[in-house]
Parts: structure tokens; C-alpha cells; sequence
């Protein structure tokens, strides 16, 4: 029995002295992103960029910037929020669901007036011009002019120019702007208001018509922020990232405009 002892205590002395078995490193948690509809291409590619360094591949929810915050409101699990205006970034704020110091506005953009190729729209986009006239009988695609940014810069821009009341009735409205620009591509709309960069995405599927006056509208901006209690998070490092270089060069490319 001292033998059998002593052995099994020689044992125990070895393996406490050889090396520890190696183990796998912590697997990466990857960043839940919640970002406007209209930074769907551009946010993909820039997190395709993000991995390509080395870091966890982004999650993304896209929708329009109203349908997020509401999420957020309810609960929804997310590290980051790219709104397309402000003002839900300011709900957001108000309700406490952001980081307020991580805030930043990250990007602009441009509001344009897209039809189907081929179609027969020649309009000037200023005060007095008859949009109305120029759908002929058609409708006109928005993003949900009650609640989304880009219904709501475009309801401003027709209201400044005088042209609202006489669309309102043919606004067929979309729960965001990559729906609205739908709509153009599939015929659906003779018409439809959409960020530039929307436009660009879908060139061979539509046509800009015009470019509405940066005077007509607020300025189109995508303010981002870490949710509360995140700032330790994974969303950190990527709300870093989007200011990088890479990053920067990507939002170029697509047509967006840089904040910052």
C-alpha cells in the first residue's frame, strides 16, 4: 500500500511540474450593429475590411432608423447604432439607451429624385416645379415620410419647394429607402426621393433625375453611438474602425460624404 502511495504522489509531483495542456484562445464575440437601411452595401463591405485585420466578422440589422430605436426601446440586444439623422439618435439619447460620450457623426449624403430608366421625367427641381405633372397619374416612392429619414428630408424638401400638397396623395410610402428605391426599379413607382448613394447602388436599375437643393431639407446626417453599458463591449474597437482609413475610403467609394 506505501508503494502504491508513494507512486501515485510521484505522479501528482510530475504533472504539477510539466507544462500546462495549451488552451484555445477565447473566441471572439462579434459587434451587433443596428444601422440605417441606406448603409447596407457600404457597412458590409466596411465589415468584410474589420475581419480582414483579424477581428470577429460584424453583425448587422438593417432597417429604417425608426424601426431600430423602437427595437432598441423594446430590448433588442445591439452594440452599436447608426441612425440616418439625428433626431432618432437624439430619441435614443433621451431614453438612455445610448453612451452619450461615444456619440459621433460619422457621414453625409445627398437627397435625389430617381425614376425608371427610359422614362419620360424632365424636371428642374426648385420652387414652383410641378412634380405632380411630371408623375402623370403615377406615384411618387417614399420612405414613410410620418417616422423615417428619408421620407421625412423628402416631405421637408417638396414642402419647401411647393410641391408637397400636390404629390401627397400619389406617396406610395415604404418602410425604409432601400424599399422606396424598390419600388422605382421594379416599375412600381413613376417616381421615388432616395439618398444619392441609393441611387448610385441601383445606376442600372434607375435614373437621377435631380439633385433636391441642400438649402431645402436639414442636413442629411448618420450620427453612431455605443449602446449603454457598452462600452466595453466588441462594438468599441468597430465604432473605431469606421473612423479608419480603410474605413473612410470605403464610404468615399460608395458616394457618401465624410463628417468628420
Amino acid at each position: 500500500m506505501k508503494s502504491m502511495l508513494a507512486a501515485l504522489a510521484a505522479a501528482l509531483v510530475l504533472a504539477s511540474c510539466s507544462d500546462p495542456v495549451p488552451q484555445p484562445p477565447p473566441e471572439q464575440v462579434p459587434p451587433i450593429v443596428f444601422a440605417a437601411a441606406s448603409l447596407t452595401d457600404v457597412l458590409r463591405t466596411v465589415g468584410d475590411l474589420y475581419a480582414a485585420e483579424g477581428n470577429p466578422q460584424p453583425r448587422f440589422s438593417f432597417a429604417g432608423s425608426s424601426a431600430l430605436a423602437k427595437q432598441l426601446e423594446q430590448g433588442a440586444e445591439a452594440d452599436i447604432f447608426i441612425s440616418a439623422d439625428e433626431a432618432w439618435m437624439d430619441y435614443s439619447a433621451e431614453r438612455s439607451l445610448i453612451d452619450p460620450a461615444s456619440r459621433l457623426t460619422l457621414l453625409t449624403n445627398e437627397l435625389v429624385l430617381v425614376a425608371p430608366p427610359g422614362a419620360p421625367i424632365t424636371l428642374d427641381l426648385a420652387s414652383g416645379m410641378d412634380l405632380a405633372g411630371a408623375l402623370k397619374g403615377g406615384k411618387l416612392a417614399l420612405a414613410d415620410p410620418n417616422s423615417v429619414p428619408a421620407g421625412k428630408y423628402a416631405r421637408e424638401a417638396l414642402t419647401h419647394l411647393g410641391a408637397w400638397d400636390a404629390v401627397a396623395s400619389s406617396v406610395a410610402r415604404a418602410e425604409n429607402v432601400r424599399s422606396a428605391l424598390r419600388f422605382v426599379e421594379t416599375g412600381d413607382a413613376a417616381a421615388g426621393i432616395v439618398y444619392a448613394t441609393d441611387a448610385a447602388a441601383a445606376a442600372s436599375a434607375v435614373q437621377v433625375v435631380g439633385i433636391f437643393p441642400a438649402g431645402s431639407h436639414t442636413p442629411i446626417t448618420y450620427p453612431a453611438a455605443l449602446l449603454a453599458g457598452k462600452t466595453d463591449g466588441p462594438g468599441a474597437a468597430f465604432l473605431a474602425f469606421l473612423a479608419s482609413e480603410p474605413a473612410r475610403t470605403a464610404f468615399r467609394v460608395a458616394g457618401f460624404g465624410l463628417a468628420r
